[in-house]
């Protein structure tokens, strides 16, 4: 049987959305990205809040154990934007995967309130919780990853292109500026 089958958490995340969002906001600025001036708290909600709508879409439609299923398409696709987006904006991967890494802490306060009573539910929804949003944070770094690499290979290019040019006058006699970068590919 699926970990959503019988998970609660869609419920609660459905019904505690607002609670979830504002501690959940609160736990990403405690964590630096406001103060390093990367991202403005504006930006920062919107993405919080259409990640968490997604994800409470994805929850209520998809096997909690496997994000990488087609109802989790449009979770995958908006941390894909927000990883691509943060590596541009100078954020390290850890400060990337933090995004989706501090939803932890307000997600196991309301499984906390809801399960009291039963640990072994507490245990088993928290375990779900924890496998489902490392899965996700894991996922920010490889793309992440991608888009820095992108990065570096584009600028490499551009460099490139501004590189020194070597002009040939006449035989053995070479004109070419007296700043810029010389290698293989001038001449």
């Amino acid at each position: 049987m699926a970990a959503s089958a019988r998970s609660v958490i869609p419920a609660l995340l459905a019904r505690h959305e607002r609670e979830v969002l504002a501690s959940w906001l609160v736990s990403q600025t405690a964590a630096g990205s406001l103060r390093s001036g990367q991202i403005r708290e504006n930006e920062l909600r919107d993405q919080s809040q259409s990640f968490l709508r997604a994800f409470v879409d994805a929850l209520e439609s998809a096997e909690m154990d496997d994000p990488s299923g087609e109802a989790w398409s449009p979770v995958r696709e908006l941390l894909g934007d927000i990883s691509r987006s943060r590596a541009a904006q100078g954020f390290t991967p850890s400060q990337t995967a933090t995004f989706v890494f501090s939803l932890k802490e307000p997600l196991f306060t309301i499984l906390r309130d809801e399960c009291k009573d039963d640990a072994g539910k507490l245990a088993q929804e928290m375990w779900t919780a924890t496998t489902l949003v490392d899965k996700l944070g894991l996922y920010t770094t490889e793309v992440y990853q991608q888009s820095r690499d992108d990065i570096i290979r584009r600028q490499a290019h551009e460099l490139l292109e501004l590189s020194t040019p070597v002009v040939q006058l006449w035989d053995k006699i070479l004109a070419l500026p007296l700043i810029g970068t010389l290698d293989s590919e001038c001449t």
